[in-house]
Protein backbone atom coordinates (compact mmCIF):
# COMPACT_ATOMS: atom_id res chain seq x y z
CA UNK A 1 0.00 0.00 0.00
CA UNK A 2 1.43 3.37 -1.02
CA UNK A 3 1.24 6.59 0.96
CA UNK A 4 -1.48 8.15 -1.21
CA UNK A 5 -3.77 5.13 -0.89
CA UNK A 6 -3.25 5.19 2.88
CA UNK A 7 -4.29 8.86 2.88
CA UNK A 8 -7.56 7.97 1.15
CA UNK A 9 -8.20 5.13 3.60
CA UNK A 10 -7.62 7.45 6.57
CA UNK A 11 -10.06 10.00 5.18
CA UNK A 12 -12.70 7.34 4.49
CA UNK A 13 -12.29 5.85 7.96
CA UNK A 14 -12.82 9.24 9.62
CA UNK A 15 -16.07 9.69 7.71
CA UNK A 16 -17.30 6.15 8.33
CA UNK A 17 -16.77 6.60 12.08
CA UNK A 18 -18.19 10.13 12.25
CA UNK A 19 -21.19 9.80 9.93
CA UNK A 20 -21.70 6.07 9.57
CA UNK A 21 -20.88 3.87 6.62
CA UNK A 22 -24.34 4.04 5.05
CA UNK A 23 -24.48 7.85 5.24
CA UNK A 24 -21.02 8.37 3.73
CA UNK A 25 -20.93 8.67 -0.05
CA UNK A 26 -17.97 8.27 -2.37
CA UNK A 27 -18.25 11.99 -3.07
CA UNK A 28 -17.86 12.67 0.65
CA UNK A 29 -14.64 10.63 0.60
CA UNK A 30 -13.37 12.50 -2.48
CA UNK A 31 -13.97 15.84 -0.76
CA UNK A 32 -12.41 14.74 2.55
CA UNK A 33 -9.31 13.27 0.88
CA UNK A 34 -9.01 16.01 -1.75
CA UNK A 35 -8.82 13.56 -4.65
CA UNK A 36 -10.59 13.02 -7.95
CA UNK A 37 -13.07 10.26 -8.68
CA UNK A 38 -10.53 8.69 -11.03
CA UNK A 39 -7.97 8.46 -8.20
CA UNK A 40 -10.49 6.76 -5.92
CA UNK A 41 -11.41 4.18 -8.54
CA UNK A 42 -7.75 3.60 -9.24
CA UNK A 43 -7.54 2.14 -5.73
CA UNK A 44 -11.04 0.77 -5.07
CA UNK A 45 -13.89 -0.55 -7.18
CA UNK A 46 -16.52 0.55 -4.67
CA UNK A 47 -17.19 2.01 -1.25
CA UNK A 48 -17.48 -1.55 0.04
CA UNK A 49 -13.99 -2.36 -1.16
CA UNK A 50 -12.68 0.78 0.55
CA UNK A 51 -14.20 -0.34 3.87
CA UNK A 52 -12.75 -3.84 3.44
CA UNK A 53 -9.30 -2.34 2.81
CA UNK A 54 -9.52 -0.39 6.09
CA UNK A 55 -10.29 -3.56 8.04
CA UNK A 56 -7.62 -5.54 6.17
CA UNK A 57 -5.03 -2.89 7.02
CA UNK A 58 -5.80 -3.27 10.72
CA UNK A 59 -5.88 -7.07 10.53
CA UNK A 60 -2.54 -7.09 8.74
CA UNK A 61 -0.97 -4.88 11.41
CA UNK A 62 -2.21 -7.11 14.22
CA UNK A 63 -0.98 -10.25 12.44
CA UNK A 64 2.53 -8.85 12.07
CA UNK A 65 2.68 -7.72 15.71
CA UNK A 66 1.44 -11.11 16.88
CA UNK A 67 4.23 -12.93 15.06
CA UNK A 68 6.83 -10.42 16.22
CA UNK A 69 5.76 -11.05 19.83
CA UNK A 70 6.55 -14.73 19.34
CA UNK A 71 9.98 -14.25 17.77
CA UNK A 72 12.64 -15.53 20.16
CA UNK A 73 10.14 -16.09 22.97
CA UNK A 74 9.11 -19.34 24.63
CA UNK A 75 5.69 -20.48 23.50
CA UNK A 76 2.92 -21.05 25.99
CA UNK A 77 -0.36 -19.68 27.40
CA UNK A 78 1.26 -16.35 28.37
CA UNK A 79 2.38 -15.69 24.80
CA UNK A 80 -1.02 -16.70 23.44
CA UNK A 81 -2.66 -14.28 25.89
CA UNK A 82 -0.41 -11.43 24.74
CA UNK A 83 -1.12 -12.20 21.08
CA UNK A 84 -4.87 -12.11 21.65
CA UNK A 85 -4.47 -8.87 23.59
CA UNK A 86 -2.64 -7.24 20.65
CA UNK A 87 -5.55 -7.87 18.31
CA UNK A 88 -8.12 -6.82 20.90
CA UNK A 89 -6.35 -3.57 21.73
CA UNK A 90 -5.85 -2.69 18.07
CA UNK A 91 -9.53 -3.26 17.33
CA UNK A 92 -10.48 -0.97 20.20
CA UNK A 93 -7.88 1.74 19.60
CA UNK A 94 -8.66 1.94 15.89
CA UNK A 95 -12.41 1.60 16.55
CA UNK A 96 -12.59 -1.34 14.16
CA UNK A 97 -15.45 -2.81 16.22
CA UNK A 98 -17.70 0.04 15.05
CA UNK A 99 -16.86 -0.79 11.44
CA UNK A 100 -17.68 -4.45 12.09
CA UNK A 101 -21.04 -3.38 13.49
CA UNK A 102 -21.68 -1.21 10.43
CA UNK A 103 -21.14 -4.24 8.21
CA UNK A 104 -23.41 -6.47 10.28
CA UNK A 105 -26.19 -3.89 10.13
CA UNK A 106 -25.70 -3.08 6.46
CA UNK A 107 -27.38 -6.23 5.18
CA UNK A 108 -24.95 -6.18 2.24
CA UNK A 109 -24.23 -9.83 1.29
CA UNK A 110 -20.70 -9.09 0.03
CA UNK A 111 -19.70 -7.25 3.19
CA UNK A 112 -21.28 -9.87 5.42
CA UNK A 113 -19.50 -12.58 3.46
CA UNK A 114 -16.22 -10.78 3.98
CA UNK A 115 -16.83 -10.52 7.73
CA UNK A 116 -17.57 -14.24 7.86
CA UNK A 117 -14.20 -14.90 6.19
CA UNK A 118 -12.46 -12.65 8.75
CA UNK A 119 -14.15 -14.54 11.58
CA UNK A 120 -13.16 -17.92 10.15
CA UNK A 121 -9.56 -16.76 9.65
CA UNK A 122 -9.37 -15.71 13.31
CA UNK A 123 -10.74 -19.08 14.40
CA UNK A 124 -8.23 -20.85 12.13
CA UNK A 125 -5.40 -18.86 13.74
CA UNK A 126 -6.64 -19.71 17.23
CA UNK A 127 -7.03 -23.40 16.37
CA UNK A 128 -3.43 -23.48 15.12
CA UNK A 129 -2.11 -21.67 18.17
CA UNK A 130 -3.91 -23.97 20.63
CA UNK A 131 -2.27 -26.95 18.96
CA UNK A 132 1.13 -25.23 19.08
CA UNK A 133 0.76 -24.26 22.73
CA UNK A 134 -0.62 -27.53 24.11
CA UNK A 135 0.78 -30.10 21.68
CA UNK A 136 -0.08 -31.96 18.49
CA UNK A 137 -2.00 -34.60 20.47
CA UNK A 138 -4.73 -31.99 21.00
CA UNK A 139 -5.07 -31.16 17.29
CA UNK A 140 -8.34 -33.14 16.79
CA UNK A 141 -9.99 -31.08 19.56
CA UNK A 142 -8.49 -27.64 18.87
CA UNK A 143 -11.23 -26.47 16.49
CA UNK A 144 -13.95 -26.99 19.11
CA UNK A 145 -11.74 -25.39 21.77
CA UNK A 146 -11.06 -22.37 19.53
CA UNK A 147 -14.77 -21.84 18.92
CA UNK A 148 -15.58 -22.08 22.62
CA UNK A 149 -12.71 -19.79 23.63
CA UNK A 150 -13.73 -17.20 21.05
CA UNK A 151 -17.31 -17.27 22.33
CA UNK A 152 -16.38 -17.13 26.02
CA UNK A 153 -14.02 -14.19 25.57
CA UNK A 154 -16.55 -12.32 23.47
CA UNK A 155 -19.19 -12.66 26.18
CA UNK A 156 -16.83 -11.54 28.96
CA UNK A 157 -15.84 -8.47 26.96
CA UNK A 158 -19.44 -7.68 26.05
CA UNK A 159 -20.43 -7.95 29.71
CA UNK A 160 -17.87 -5.26 30.65
CA UNK A 161 -17.33 -3.07 27.56
CA UNK A 162 -15.99 -0.17 29.65
CA UNK A 163 -12.89 -2.14 30.69
CA UNK A 164 -9.97 -0.89 28.62
CA UNK A 165 -6.86 -1.21 30.79
CA UNK A 166 -4.23 -3.69 29.64
CA UNK A 167 -4.14 -5.31 33.07
CA UNK A 168 -7.88 -5.94 33.24
CA UNK A 169 -8.12 -7.14 29.65
CA UNK A 170 -5.19 -9.51 30.18
CA UNK A 171 -6.86 -10.87 33.31
CA UNK A 172 -9.97 -11.82 31.34
CA UNK A 173 -8.01 -13.28 28.45
CA UNK A 174 -5.87 -15.43 30.76
CA UNK A 175 -8.93 -16.61 32.68
CA UNK A 176 -10.60 -17.75 29.46
CA UNK A 177 -7.42 -19.42 28.19
CA UNK A 178 -7.14 -21.48 31.39
CA UNK A 179 -10.80 -22.55 31.09
CA UNK A 180 -10.16 -23.47 27.46
CA UNK A 181 -7.19 -25.61 28.49
CA UNK A 182 -9.44 -27.56 30.86
CA UNK A 183 -12.01 -28.10 28.11
CA UNK A 184 -9.30 -29.15 25.67
CA UNK A 185 -7.88 -31.74 28.05
CA UNK A 186 -11.36 -33.04 28.89
CA UNK A 187 -12.20 -33.53 25.20
CA UNK A 188 -8.91 -35.33 24.66
CA UNK A 189 -9.51 -37.57 27.65
CA UNK A 190 -12.98 -38.58 26.43
CA UNK A 191 -11.97 -38.49 22.74
CA UNK A 192 -15.00 -36.33 22.05
CA UNK A 193 -15.27 -33.52 19.48
CA UNK A 194 -17.79 -32.13 17.01
CA UNK A 195 -15.62 -30.23 14.54
CA UNK A 196 -12.96 -31.68 12.28
CA UNK A 197 -9.43 -30.32 12.50
CA UNK A 198 -8.54 -27.65 9.94
CA UNK A 199 -12.04 -26.92 8.71
CA UNK A 200 -11.80 -23.21 9.57
CA UNK A 201 -8.87 -22.84 7.15
CA UNK A 202 -10.79 -24.58 4.38
CA UNK A 203 -13.96 -22.55 4.91
CA UNK A 204 -12.08 -19.25 5.19
CA UNK A 205 -10.94 -19.71 1.59
CA UNK A 206 -7.45 -18.42 2.38
CA UNK A 207 -5.37 -17.11 -0.55
CA UNK A 208 -2.53 -19.33 -1.78
CA UNK A 209 0.87 -18.89 -0.21
CA UNK A 210 3.20 -16.46 -2.02
CA UNK A 211 6.36 -17.77 -3.63
CA UNK A 212 9.63 -17.54 -1.71
CA UNK A 213 11.32 -15.81 -4.64
CA UNK A 214 8.57 -13.20 -4.88
CA UNK A 215 8.79 -12.38 -1.18
CA UNK A 216 12.61 -12.22 -1.40
CA UNK A 217 12.41 -9.69 -4.25
CA UNK A 218 9.90 -7.58 -2.33
CA UNK A 219 12.17 -7.51 0.73
CA UNK A 220 15.16 -6.30 -1.30
CA UNK A 221 13.07 -3.64 -3.04
CA UNK A 222 11.62 -2.52 0.27
CA UNK A 223 15.08 -2.01 1.79
CA UNK A 224 15.98 0.39 -1.02
CA UNK A 225 13.14 2.72 0.01
CA UNK A 226 14.64 3.39 3.45
CA UNK A 227 16.17 6.81 4.19
CA UNK A 228 19.98 7.04 3.80
CA UNK A 229 20.72 6.77 7.52
CA UNK A 230 19.11 3.31 7.82
CA UNK A 231 19.35 2.01 4.26
CA UNK A 232 22.59 0.09 4.76
CA UNK A 233 21.23 -1.75 7.79
CA UNK A 234 18.00 -2.43 5.95
CA UNK A 235 19.83 -3.86 2.96
CA UNK A 236 21.84 -6.16 5.22
CA UNK A 237 18.68 -7.46 6.87
CA UNK A 238 16.92 -7.88 3.53
CA UNK A 239 19.90 -9.66 1.99
CA UNK A 240 19.98 -12.14 4.86
CA UNK A 241 16.23 -12.76 4.70
CA UNK A 242 16.13 -13.17 0.92
CA UNK A 243 19.23 -15.39 0.96
CA UNK A 244 17.78 -17.63 3.65
CA UNK A 245 14.51 -17.94 1.73
CA UNK A 246 16.44 -19.32 -1.24
CA UNK A 247 17.92 -22.16 0.86
CA UNK A 248 16.47 -25.64 0.57
CA UNK A 249 15.99 -25.72 4.33
CA UNK A 250 15.64 -22.15 5.60
CA UNK A 251 16.39 -21.54 9.27
CA UNK A 252 12.92 -20.44 10.33
CA UNK A 253 13.91 -19.28 13.82
CA UNK A 254 16.63 -17.00 12.41
CA UNK A 255 14.29 -15.64 9.76
CA UNK A 256 11.74 -14.73 12.43
CA UNK A 257 14.40 -13.10 14.61
CA UNK A 258 15.79 -10.92 11.79
CA UNK A 259 12.35 -10.01 10.42
CA UNK A 260 11.50 -8.04 13.58
CA UNK A 261 14.27 -5.37 13.53
CA UNK A 262 13.97 -5.07 9.74
CA UNK A 263 10.27 -4.21 9.92
CA UNK A 264 10.87 -1.76 12.77
CA UNK A 265 13.19 0.30 10.58
CA UNK A 266 10.04 1.52 8.84
CA UNK A 267 8.20 2.68 11.97
CA UNK A 268 6.95 6.24 11.47
CA UNK A 269 8.02 6.41 7.82
CA UNK A 270 5.59 7.26 5.00
CA UNK A 271 5.96 3.76 3.55
CA UNK A 272 5.30 2.00 6.85
CA UNK A 273 2.02 0.50 5.47
CA UNK A 274 3.87 -0.89 2.46
CA UNK A 275 6.50 -2.45 4.74
CA UNK A 276 3.78 -3.96 6.89
CA UNK A 277 2.17 -5.56 3.84
CA UNK A 278 5.45 -7.11 2.70
CA UNK A 279 6.27 -8.37 6.19
CA UNK A 280 2.78 -9.78 6.60
CA UNK A 281 3.39 -11.86 3.48
CA UNK A 282 6.72 -13.04 4.88
CA UNK A 283 5.10 -14.09 8.16
CA UNK A 284 2.44 -16.04 6.27
CA UNK A 285 5.26 -18.04 4.74
CA UNK A 286 7.14 -18.51 8.00
CA UNK A 287 4.08 -19.79 9.88
CA UNK A 288 2.97 -22.14 7.08
CA UNK A 289 3.47 -25.90 7.13
CA UNK A 290 6.23 -25.44 4.56
CA UNK A 291 8.44 -23.87 7.25
CA UNK A 292 7.33 -25.91 10.25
Amino acid sequence: MNERKQHVLNAAKRLFLENGFAKTSIQNILDEAGISKGTFYNYFNSKNECLISIIEDSTESASVLREELAAGRQDGPDLLSDQILVRLQMNREQKIIRLYEAILHSGDPDLRGYMKAVHLAELAWLERRLTEVYGEQFSPFAADAALMQFGMLGQYLQFAPDITSTEELSKRIRFVIMRTESLLRDMAETDDHLLEAGQFVLRADSPPLPSRSGVAEDLLSLADTLPPESRESGREFAAFLSGELSEERPRTALLKTVAVPFRRLFDGLPNEPEARTVMSTLWRLLTSSEFN
